[in-house]
């Protein structure tokens, strides 16, 4: 009974070292998962081409169904290289006060050296404490709030507002 004893102790001993190692090499990952809870993502290949060239007149297509929003990224901020580097990507997007459309990312966009911004009809963004990614249809009343980051810009007010509780695709035009 005693060998049986010492070599179960022996067995869980070393069963504990394998699992507090294992545990102990993930926790130093750094690394993200690649399929995030709000939608799917393939970030690997453009983060590279994003980090090396300017964002800058990049065009985005937001595709559900038939409706199709296109942006175009007016300026090569480090806020808008994060939003490349996530593409593609599907979101579901959902009404906020009546003036915007919003959806939650991956991943925290880079608000490094970011300015705020006064907010017009047709702007892609970013609103700082959130990290969420919106379209303003309706910028009456609003002002200059410095937690508000520019992307982008789209035209096409009348189908941001049919992106209401839909799965919306996000992908660099081709």
């Amino acid at each position: 009974m005693g060998k049986r004893l010492w070599t179960t102790a022996g067995a869980l001993l070393v069963l504990g070292f394998g699992v507090a190692s294992c545990a102990g090499a993930s926790q130093g990952s750094s690394q993200e998962p690649s399929t995030p809870s709000t939608g799917t993502e393939s970030g690997a290949s453009s983060s590279a081409a994003s980090s090396e060239r300017s964002v800058e007149g990049t065009v985005v297509h937001f595709t559900a169904g038939s409706t199709v929003v296109k942006a175009v990224i007016d300026r090569d901020t480090r806020t808008a290289r994060s939003f490349v580097d996530m593409l593609p990507m599907t979101l579901r997007f959902s009404d906020y006060g009546g003036k915007e459309k919003v959806a939650s990312p991956p991943r925290h966009f880079d608000f490094t050296g970011a300015e705020g911004m006064k907010p017009k009809a047709g702007d892609l963004f970013s609103y700082q404490p959130w990290s969420n990614l919106g379209f303003f249809y309706n910028a009456d009343g609003s002002s200059h709030s410095d937690s508000l980051v520019r992307i982008g810009r789209s035209d096409d007010i009348e189908q941001i507002v049919k992106l209401d509780g839909q799965d919306v695709t996000i992908s660099i035009a081709k």
